[in-house]
């Protein structure tokens, strides 16, 4: 492996959930001294907020780090798209997906090293509502992230507590039509629709199987519940086995409500926000991450 080159930097999110963990710490540390980069640390839970940071900061830099959760990492793809500039991530919230997608090892100095020469590939993104993602829900899920956040982000504790007050939501399933690359695909109940370019939501869930960065096409998902079948998909996203609902490769998937229920939608774990129509379409190679690909 080859250290990078180029000016380089670390952005820090504090308002992540493990920012302050001594992992996270030592992983910087040792990460900047490995690239030679600047730190800029800030702490917000508000995207807009962080984005703004990123904007004011990001101009020169041909590596830049994101220390933070999903949410932060997100923010930094919309960022650095169309800029010449390789993204790498230290994960330090409570669901860290991409972490699970590149591969990333939990020890500092392995992970400083990979920050340093690993590979960095270009990766396809999933748009919503002018948002760039790795993943993107419609439904329960985006609820339970809605409820997450607003509960302080409170790690294992609010994550359960968001879902136990989700809980009786499922038993009130939307009413949807669901379009692929412009053909009917699904009509009926909705529990939740997963569009994503990586198979792992949160905590390792095996979400959606077969979805691929690299593949110029995102993966979705429809799960129509009722409760008991959805129980059952549930358990197998913990166990990683493949869930029933069968995964459809798309460039663009729009989700339509039938019942006049306005729809939530949250991308990378941060919720988005709610609408009567969604449209979820692929952006290929949108940025350049560093992952054990």
């Amino acid at each position: 492996m080859s250290k990078r080159k180029g000016p380089a930097a670390i952005f820090v999110n504090e308002g992540a959930g493990s920012a302050h963990s001594p992992r996270v710490k030592s992983a910087v540390a040792l990460a900047r001294r490995a690239l030679d980069a600047d730190l800029h640390v800030t702490a917000t839970r508000v995207p807009e907020e962080l984005r703004a940071f990123l904007d004011e900061r990001l101009g020169g830099y041909q590596t830049v780090v994101m220390a933070g959760g999903d949410g932060s990492l997100g923010v930094a793809f919309n960022a650095a798209a169309g800029r010449d500039v390789t993204l790498g991530y230290i994960p330090a919230g409570f669901g860290n997906a991409t972490a699970h997608l590149l591969r990333l090892p939990r020890h500092p100095a392995a992970l400083a090293g990979l920050l340093a020469g690993g590979e960095a590939r270009s990766t396809d993104l999933v748009a919503v509502d002018g948002r760039l993602a790795l993943f993107a829900g419609a439904g329960w899920d985006a609820l339970v992230a809605r409820r997450y956040a607003e509960a302080g982000a409170r790690r294992l504790r609010g994550w359960a507590s968001a879902i136990l007050s989700s809980l009786p939501d499922l038993m009130q399933r939307h009413v949807v039509r669901v379009e692929v690359d412009g053909a009917p695909a699904y009509e009926g109940p909705l529990t939740l629709l997963v569009a994503s370019t990586t198979p792992h939501y949160g905590r390792g869930l095996l979400v959606n199987p077969g979805a691929r960065p690299d593949r110029g096409q995102m993966t979705a998902r429809i799960y129509p519940g009722p409760l008991a079948r959805q129980a059952i998909e549930s358990v197998r996203w913990l166990a990683h086995r493949r869930p029933s609902a069968p995964g459809i490769q798309a460039t663009s998937v729009t989700l339509t409500s039938l019942d006049g229920r306005q729809v939530p939608v949250q991308a990378d774990g941060d919720a988005v926000g709610e609408a009567l129509v969604w449209r979820f379409e692929l952006r290929v190679a949108a940025v350049r991450l560093i992952g054990r690909w």
